[in-house]
C-alpha cells in the first residue's frame, strides 16, 4: 500500500475543477489499494466540501490539522501568542488576514479584503474580529490591496512564517514555521505503519517543498515553481496536461 498526498490548488484542481484525467487516475490508484490524501493550505471545511469524494484522508491548514475517517490524527493549532505576534507584524503592512479554524475563520486588519476572503469559503465561515484567546486557528490567509505588496508581507513574517502567493490573485496562504505539510505527512505514515519509500507527494507551490522533502518520492507539477522542480524526484506535466495521471503512471501507481 502506498500513501499519496496531493496539494489542491495548481496540483489537483484549478479553482474547484479537477481535470477528468486526474479524477479517473485517483479513483484507479485507490482501487489498487493505495490511500489518497489531500494535503492543502485550505481549511478542512473547504477541502471536504469540494474534494471529499477524491480522498481517504485530509491534511489541512498547511499541515496543522489532519483527519482520517472523520477522526483527527494530527492536531496542532496556533497558540494565542502566535496569533498575537502574527497580527502585530502584519498590522503596519496594511493588509487583511483570515485566521482559519476547522469550521470558522476570523478576519482582522484592512477591512477592504473581508468580502473577497469571505467569498472563497462557505457562507458564514468568515467572521469579523480576532480574539487570540477565544479562537482555535491553524493557519491564515492574507489579502493585499495589490499583489505587489506580497513581498512586504513576506518581510514582515520573516523568521515566523512562509508566504505562498496565490498568483494572480491578491492573496497568499501562510505556513507558520514549526509544523507543516511535511511533518504531517511523516506522522501519518508512521501512524499507519507505511515506510517512507512508499509515500508520494504531488505539489506545485513553495509550501509544498517540505511535503516533497518528507515523502519518499516527490513529484512537481509541470506548472510548479522552479524551486519545487529542483527539489522533486520527478517533474510531471502541467495540471491541464494530465499531470496527475502521468505522475502516478511514472511510479507504477495505476
Amino acid at each position: 500500500m502506498g500513501l499519496i498526498f496531493f496539494d489542491i490548488d495548481g496540483t489537483l484542481a484549478m479553482g474547484t475543477d479537477v481535470p477528468a484525467s486526474a479524477a479517473t487516475a485517483m479513483a484507479a490508484t485507490r482501487a489498487k489499494g493505495n490511500l489518497v490524501w489531500i494535503c492543502t493550505g485550505r481549511p478542512l471545511s473547504y477541502a471536504q466540501t469540494h474534494f471529499g469524494g477524491y480522498a481517504d484522508g485530509f491534511v489541512c491548514s498547511n499541515g496543522r490539522y489532519a483527519v482520517l475517517d472523520g477522526r483527527p490524527v494530527y492536531d496542532h493549532p496556533l497558540t494565542p501568542d502566535q496569533v498575537r505576534e502574527i497580527a502585530r507584524r502584519l498590522e503596519p503592512v496594511g493588509v487583511g488576514w483570515l485566521f482559519d479554524g476547522v469550521d470558522a475563520g476570523w478576519y482582522g486588519g484592512n477591512p477592504d479584503g473581508f468580502e473577497t476572503m469571505s467569498h472563497v469559503q462557505k457562507p458564514g465561515y468568515a467572521r469579523r474580529g480576532v480574539d487570540p484567546d477565544a479562537i482555535c486557528a491553524y493557519t491564515l490567509d492574507v489579502w493585499v490591496p495589490d499583489i505587489s505588496e506580497l513581498p512586504r508581507v513576506a518581510e514582515a513574517l520573516d523568521g515566523v512564517a512562509l508566504v505562498n502567493p496565490h498568483t494572480p490573485h491578491p492573496s497568499a496562504d501562510i505556513t507558520v514555521l514549526g509544523v507543516d505539510k511535511g511533518t504531517a505527512l511523516a506522522h501519518i505514515a508512521e501512524t499507519l505503519g507505511v515506510a517512507r519509500e512508499d509515500t508520494y507527494a504531488f505539489g506545485d507551490g513553495v509550501n509544498d517543498l517540505c511535503m516533497l522533502e518528507a515523502a519518499g518520492h516527490g513529484i512537481a507539477m509541470g506548472n510548479a515553481v522552479p524551486a519545487l522542480k529542483r527539489a522533486a524526484d520527478f517533474v510531471t506535466t502541467d495540471i491541464d496536461r494530465d499531470g496527475v495521471r502521468n505522475g502516478l503512471a511514472h511510479f507504477g501507481l495505476l
